[in-house]
């Protein structure tokens, strides 16, 4: 256990602040780390550090830029064993899992490296003779990045990256209780040569660190993933700020997974299996709800529960675990009140939904079953709330106009999937589908680095994409000009 510091500018650890422990989820015992707990001063004189450095940064030339990127790439890439483990004993999902944000990380790395060395303007044919129009693009300014626990290493990484390879500086609010791979992350790009003040970190409280990262009046764009409710409230203060600035919202989802009769059901369940119960559930991209035809249910279903029966929940840094523990106490408290939500709105649970104790190994961490309820309809609250964890609602149609409905039916609008053989039910479904991303024939979790990625309704506010070439276009304006000659 160490006392880990801050980026404010630079690296600092404030004796003037109380410290707060990080403790493993598969192990309350374990403490991993210790952060400062910041104020509202501290999170103004990161954003004032932010400002100063911009004028400098701003100016950088984007092959530099990208130099310090492919570095960081490779720092991350020689430390990957070490930083898979840490995000591991913090978050608590399984090695393997934090691998992929890991290699994820790397991969964004090098591809806006790649990406801003390339022009990013174009030349527009005048009307006028003896006229060249172009248009280039420039950063913001400061940029405030806040983001959620559930995937504290890349997520953050595909705002931070664009944002500071396109010449912004950054001011971050990690989740409270994610911190340490956080400063890993950041560690990496100054130990790579970036100039102090570039991108800062800082630690604490939603209420005044995260509430100055949206008032302040110099942070000129903001970009949050969270919970549909934080979104409305960040919208919302930024609404009364008297000024105009660029907010990016990625929030909630109730994603569902169709299957058709035309389908493969052992590839549906399968697909359904990994991404309701992969990650703990714990990902806005999880499947939630599986839609099944009405005449197929028992022979789906008696499949479904075979299948999530062998799924091996533990200690995420042992082999061969497939679920970790859920990330918190308050996300703990979470599922299990949902469990019993689904009860009482008279859904059958026909599996799992109990805590996991009774051995060393589940005594002291936040462990559940993996949950299935059955019978469940488009009213009850099971079937319309993110919950967040591995609670699955299973659900029946008869018609596929009807399964589109019901996928629809949510406030949510993130992702929607569909097994079927038949090209024509899954151009209707990619047609109908009111959501930012369809998959076929696909797992709902897993995303690649290089596709635009956003939801719609209340997923997010759908101004501009995340990832891809299109993040670039959130974190620059346009300026058009006409040179006569």
């Amino acid at each position: 256990m160490s006392e880990r510091g801050v980026f404010i500018g630079r690296h600092v650890v404030p004796r003037d602040r109380e410290f707060y422990e990080i403790r493993n989820p598969a192990d309350t015992r374990q403490v991993i780390a210790k952060f400062p707990r910041l104020r509202r001063d501290d999170a103004r004189e990161a954003i004032n550090i932010a400002k100063d450095s911009f004028i400098k940064w701003s100016k950088t030339l984007p092959v530099e830029r990208a130099r310090i990127l492919y570095k960081v790439a490779d720092i991350i890439e020689s430390r990957a064993d070490e930083m898979a483990k840490t995000l591991t004993l913090e978050e608590g999902k399984t090695v393997p899992d934090s691998m992929f944000e890991v290699v994820r990380t790397i991969n964004l790395l090098r591809f806006y490296a790649g990406l801003i060395t390339r022009g990013q303007g174009k030349v527009i044919q005048s009307q006028d003779k003896n006229t060249i129009i172009m248009t280039t693009r420039e950063p913001l300014g400061v940029i405030s990045v806040i983001t959620p626990w559930n995937f504290p290493l890349s997520l953050p990484a595909w705002k931070i990256i664009p944002a500071i390879a396109t010449g912004n500086t950054v001011v971050w609010k990690p989740a409270s209780i994610t911190p340490t791979i956080a400063y890993e992350l950041v560690k990496a790009f100054y130990d790579a040569g970036l100039p102090e003040g570039v991108l800062n970190l800082v630690t604490g409280s939603a209420s005044e660190v995260g509430d100055e990262l949206v008032t302040n009046k110099d942070i000129d764009a903001i970009t949050f993933t969270g919970s549909l409710q934080t979104g409305k409230e960040i919208n919302e203060k930024v609404g009364r700020l008297n000024r105009f600035i660029r907010v990016q919202l990625e929030l909630g989802g109730k994603n569902a997974m169709v299957l058709s009769r035309n389908g493969d059901v052992n590839l549906a369940v399968e697909l359904t299996v990994r991404s309701a119960f992969g990650l703990t559930g714990q990902a806005c991209t999880a499947t939630s709800r599986f839609l099944i035809p009405e005449d197929m249910h028992d022979e789906v279903l008696g499949k479904l529960v075979e299948r999530t029966k062998k799924i091996v929940v533990g200690n995420g840094l042992r082999n061969g675990v497939d679920m970790g523990p859920l990330a918190s106490k308050e996300q703990y408290d979470k599922i299990l009140s949902y469990i019993e939500i689904g009860k009482s709105e008279g859904a059958k649970l026909i599996y799992g939904g109990q805590p996991i104790r009774g051995s060393e190994e589940f005594d002291h961490g936040y462990f559940v079953t993996p949950t299935i309820f059955d019978g469940v309809t488009p009213d009850m609250r099971i079937a319309k709330e993110e919950i967040f964890g591995p609670v699955l609602a299973v659900m029946t149609y008869r018609t596929l106009d009807e399964a589109i409905d019901i996928v629809n039916s949510t406030e949510y609008g993130l992702i929607a999937g569909i097994v079927t053989r038949d090209i024509s039910e899954a151009a209707k479904f990619i047609e109908d589908a009111k959501v930012g991303v369809v998959k076929v024939n696909k797992p709902t979790i897993g995303l690649e680095p290089w596709v635009p990625y956003g939801g719609v309704k209340g997923s997010g506010n759908d101004m501009y994409k995340e990832m891809g070439e299109e993040a670039i276009e959130f974190f620059t304006r346009i300026k058009a000009t006409y040179i006569g000659y």
